[in-house]
């Protein structure tokens, strides 16, 4: 049938989500996609009309996943328990595979094509999404925490993150890491374990 896709969309863009989490926005070409999808570039284009809308799309998917995915970890356990367990759920993500994948959202947020303002709110939107998931399970902390301060405190940690996500980079281990994150929560939660 003349104009209908020959190929498993899912497939090609979970394909090509691979690509841009190794080679990142910038330096992963259309070539690079076509080669790991097995689809020629003329139907990419065709399909798509170019590397930033599949970009967006695969970013699109791994979101959801990843949000949905955060928010299960984060409705585990007590405050402490619960952040704990996404930090640890996030550093086994950035530190999984050979070599180690990082984390998608830093690495796109560090790269020299988010001057898209698309990508830019893409990128955006999830840390806003997941500072309030972390809003959300401090809000179970014992004590006083107020609104306003679960939401400075969720800033904060989403920010952690980030450098979580740097220190990674950098060639921190997954068990250093886990240190850093483990010291993080006890720090966070010290006082209301004396009370």
């Amino acid at each position: 049938m003349a104009g209908s896709r020959q190929f498993d969309e899912q497939e090609v863009i979970a394909l090509a989500l691979d690509v841009f989490w190794r080679k990142g926005l910038h330096d992963a070409t259309m070539q690079d996609i076509a080669a790991a999808t097995g689809v020629q570039r003329g139907s990419l284009y065709n399909a798509y009309g170019d590397k930033e809308a599949i970009f967006l799309r695969a970013f699109d998917q791994y979101a959801a996943q990843f949000l949905d995915a955060a928010a299960r970890v984060l409705a585990q356990g007590d405050a402490a328990a619960r952040l704990q367990g996404f930090l640890d759920m996030l550093i086994v993500n950035m530190t999984s595979g050979t070599p180690a994948r990082g984390c998608l959202t830093t690495h796109t947020a560090l790269d020299l094509a988010i001057s898209s303002a698309q990508v830019r709110q893409r990128v955006q939107g999830v840390l806003s999404q997941l500072e309030r998931l972390v809003c959300k399970a401090l809000g179970s902390a014992p004590g006083k925490l107020t609104q306003a301060d679960a939401v400075r405190l969720a800033r904060v940690v989403v920010t952690f993150t980030r450098g979580l996500a740097v220190m990674e980079r950098a060639g921190y281990s997954r068990k250093q890491l886990r240190d850093s994150a483990a010291a993080f929560v006890d720090v966070l939660f010290a006082g209301a374990r004396q009370e």
